[in-house]
């Protein structure tokens, strides 16, 4: 054949490897088993192989044409097959027609081409057919790709059912996706794609810039739904959102702040890998677990509180996260993954919850600034990779524990911690209601700093009533509303989610009443009156004291002082009103006064 030359290059293909999203439907038909190895040919500006049937896969385009025609045969063999790296010499192609034999195309062949804006299939091709420059199956079952060199808008024919959850992924100029109005799958609203019930947001177009408001319909964002939407600032996530899908908002690198509803309970593979502009995620307390890569190139990430609910990170979930100060994680989480923090290299601290048993590989490498961590006695496994290039490091745990072991082994600095211990007080064991007991709460030895909490209940009850969370404040002051015997519980807690109880009886009385009485309210002139002194409630046993006076006189007479003596005997000398007053005193110090009025004839 004319201008045909036989060169002797052996072509080793490479399976590619695609993400495949739930939500949109898989673009396996488009991927190829490229796996030929032969002898390399040229044809024209085509080099091509014979694969074992007799058939051609055309293996690299080297020319220079802005519109490429794919030929049907070579030398009288049917051309079936492209390459997926047919075009990654030459990124200036914009049309690429497509003959009627090719049953087989990768989707990687036009990872090459931003500029492409059609492909034409012939109408006779039994696999493919194209709508508007975008590659469908037959009938337009499917679609399968956009060019991604398409701009402005694109509309969805009526007959497409499935969308390839990549059809849309680098078309970085398309401002707008329309779906026509009988189509029975899809629906559009101000030229975003959505499911037809609106309540799942499949693709919003990557030339879109600013800020994005999600409808308030949307209960799912799918897969790769806002992935590599370049210009997009902010993103509004409505409250009725209650799942994210993988990569949903990867590669989106001018996005700065997300805030993320409280449904949302698990934020799935890649969500954010490289969005390198993120600064601040806010998270619910009910996200359970990050998953693989979730934050992997948030290159700016520095404001991330860690839900005290997660129990599972990922493998390099925050690896180069370099802006990353401080990561603080609780308890239930059970392992460090591989690469989880590779290349945070500000982090300074970090502290292990006590359910974590191993520490993976490359997990800290490259923290440079890591100046210390704490690992419990619950961790008996960590990679000797762990803690490569982290040369400012010290490892602090327990004696005799395998952290100690492992820092010895690999000359890392170590220093003891001593086991938590809970020295809390009360003030006082006994109160009388409306009063209050202090509670001071201590704690030595431990990781980290010691926060604190206090409930209290009835003995004769079974629910306790939180005084205080875990805080920093370490007085607290309880005020029981009722007198009975209370039982009250302080509990520490470590960095590392080291907790410590320690339980206290307190006794609550009833307020001192005075029930003190007289022998006689009226008496002859030299006789007696006998005061009783008696009480109820307050605090311990009971000291008496008995004044009187004449009812016209302002100053009184004090007949006993506080003594024990309960009995008291006055004899008063005057016929005339007496005001006689006795007071209890009970152990605290408290007293309650009673008044009683004495004539004398």
């Amino acid at each position: 054949m004319k201008g045909k030359i036989l060169r002797k290059i052996i072509a080793v293909s490479l399976s590619a490897m695609m993400i495949v999203g739930t939500g949109f439907t898989s673009v396996g038909q488009l991927v190829g088993t490229d796996v030929s190895v032969g002898a390399t040919e040229i044809y024209g500006d085509f080099e091509y192989e014979i694969k074992d049937d007799d058939t051609i896969i055309i293996k690299q385009y080297n020319g220079r044409n802005e519109e490429v025609t794919i030929p049907e045969t070579i030398d009288g063999k049917i051309v079936n097959d492209i390459g997926w790296t047919a075009f990654g010499g030459w990124t200036g192609v914009r049309v690429l027609n497509i003959s009627k034999n090719i049953s087989y195309l990768s989707n990687m062949i036009f990872s090459n081409c931003p500029n492409m804006t059609d492909i034409n299939i012939d109408e006779d091709n039994p696999v493919y057919s194209s709508y508007n420059g975008a590659l469908f199956t037959k009938e337009y079952k499917e679609m399968l790709i956009c060019p991604y060199g398409k701009s402005g808008a694109y509309t969805i024919p009526a007959d497409t059912e499935t969308i390839s959850s990549e059809a849309f992924l680098k078309c970085s100029k398309l401002t707008d996706i329309l779906v026509d109005k009988n189509n029975s799958v899809y629906s559009s609203a101000d030229g975003v794609l959505f499911t037809k019930d609106m309540k799942k947001i499949l693709r919003v177009p990557a030339g879109r810039s600013g800020k994005y408001i999600i409808p308030s319909s949307v209960s799912v964002i799918g897969t790769l739904a806002f992935s590599r939407c370049n210009h997009l600032t902010a993103v509004d996530i409505p409250s009725t959102v209650t799942a994210i899908e993988q990569s949903a908002f990867s590669r989106c690198e001018s996005l700065e702040s997300i805030v993320i509803p409280d449904g949302v309970t698990s934020i799935k593979n890649n969500m954010f890998i490289n969005c390198i502009k993120l600064k601040s995620v806010k998270l619910s307390n009910n996200v359970t677990e990050i998953e693989k890569y979730a934050f992997y190139s948030c290159w700016e990430l520095e404001d991330f509180t860690m839900p005290e609910k997660v129990s599972k990170i990922g493998n390099a979930a925050f690896e180069s996260c370099q802006k990353l100060k401080t990561i603080k994680l609780y308890e239930g989480l059970e392992a460090i993954e591989d690469n989880t923090f590779f290349g945070c290299n500000s982090l300074t601290n970090v502290e292990i919850p006590n359910t974590v048993k191993s520490i993976g590989f490359y997990s800290f490498r490259d923290c440079r600034k890591l100046e210390s961590i704490t690992i419990p006695k619950s961790v008996v496994s960590i990679d000797k990779t762990t803690f490569y290039h982290c040369d400012a490091l010290t490892v602090y745990g327990q004696k005799q524990s395998f952290a100690e072991q492992y820092a010895n082994e690999n000359s890392i600095p170590f220093k003891e911690l001593k086991d938590l211990a809970n020295n809390s007080i009360l003030d006082k064991n006994e109160i009388v209601l409306g009063t209050t007991v202090t509670v001071n709460a201590k704690a030595d030895g431990g990781t980290g700093n010691c926060t604190y909490a206090v409930l209290y209940k009835k003995k004769a009850e079974k629910k306790w009533t939180v005084k205080q969370n875990y805080s920093t404040n370490n007085t607290i002051i309880i005020k029981p509303a009722k007198a009975t015997d209370y039982d009250v519980c302080v509990k520490v807690k470590d960095s590392t989610g080291n907790i410590i109880k320690k339980f206290f009886d307190v006794k609550v009385n009833a307020k001192l009443v005075n029930t003190s009485s007289i022998s006689a309210t009226t008496i002859k002139k030299g006789n007696t009156v006998t005061l009783k002194g008696s009480a109820s409630g307050g605090m311990g046993s009971y000291k008496y004291a008995a004044l009187y006076k004449k009812c016209y006189e302002k100053k009184w007479t004090v007949r006993q002082n506080y003594k024990d003596n309960s009995d008291i005997i006055v004899r008063p000398y005057t016929n005339t009103d007496y005001d006689i007053c006795i007071k209890v005193q009970d152990e605290n110090g408290t007293i309650a006064k009673k008044y009683f009025n004495v004539t004398v004839k």
